[in-house]
């Protein structure tokens, strides 16, 4: 794999920097676990799938919908409760586990290698800040655009090159990484590189075609494409 020449990096957060498929389902049965639901794990995966395969999700996923969805299956239309409490797993779940050594080592070696770093994510600002702080990465990130701070957000370029005027780079010199073919879209109407990590719900084949010049199956790999 060819590495990739830049300076920016503007990473996604849930299934990205934290976060896979299989942590989404945990959560999704732990919370409709707390209404008397019992889901399985393969049919929540079944149900993000087919969002997939049927074009009703063809660029991301609302994790906290699957959610909802499949209480609605069962008779149970209290949205709001379960997508709340969906959320409050999710943070109870961060909170015990951290960031993970892992993440924190990527961060520092890319710090070191003088990159800048960055967030486009759907998580709203407060809850990204309250993260961000908990697990002390604030300093690493030079910029975090949430859904509140831009007229449209992903797919459209409008977060990335807001992200990228705070680098006081060129779009050219920047790399998005993500899950989604919504990360990948969207990093390409910006101008920038893309590299896709098939961690979460859609596949290495659909993140390719969407757009990704790259893919990696884990983060630990991504210093050896960024690095010449």
């Amino acid at each position: 794999m060819a590495p990739l020449s830049s300076k920016g990096i503007i990473f996604d957060f849930d299934g990205t920097l934290y976060g896979d498929w299989r942590l989404w389902i945990s959560i999704i049965e732990e919370t409709l676990r707390e209404f008397n639901l019992a889901v399985t794990g393969h049919e929540a995966l079944e149900l993000a799938r087919n969002l997939i395969r049927t074009g009703e999700a063809p660029e991301t996923i609302k994790i906290s919908g699957i959610a909802v969805s499949l209480a609605r299956e069962q008779g149970l239309e209290r949205d709001e409760e379960v997508r709340s409490r969906f959320f409050e797993n999710l943070d109870a779940r961060m909170d015990q586990t951290g960031p993970g050594d892992d993440l924190v080592g990527l961060l520092e070696q890319l710090n070191r290698k003088g990159f800048i770093m960055g967030i486009v994510t759907f998580v709203r600002k407060p809850r990204l800040t309250r993260r961000l702080d908990k697990w002390r990465l604030g300093d690493y990130f030079r910029s975090a655009i949430t859904p509140e701070q831009v007229a449209e957000f992903k797919p459209s370029p409008q977060p990335y090159l807001k992200a990228i005027a705070d680098f006081h780079l060129a779009p050219k010199e920047c790399v998005v990484v993500g899950d989604e073919p919504v990360d990948m879209l969207g990093g390409k109407r910006a101008g920038t590189r893309t590299i896709g990590l098939p961690q979460g719900f859609y596949s290495r084949e659909e993140l390719v075609e969407a757009g990704a010049d790259s893919i990696i199956t884990s983060l630990n790999a991504l210093p050896s494409i960024l690095l010449n």
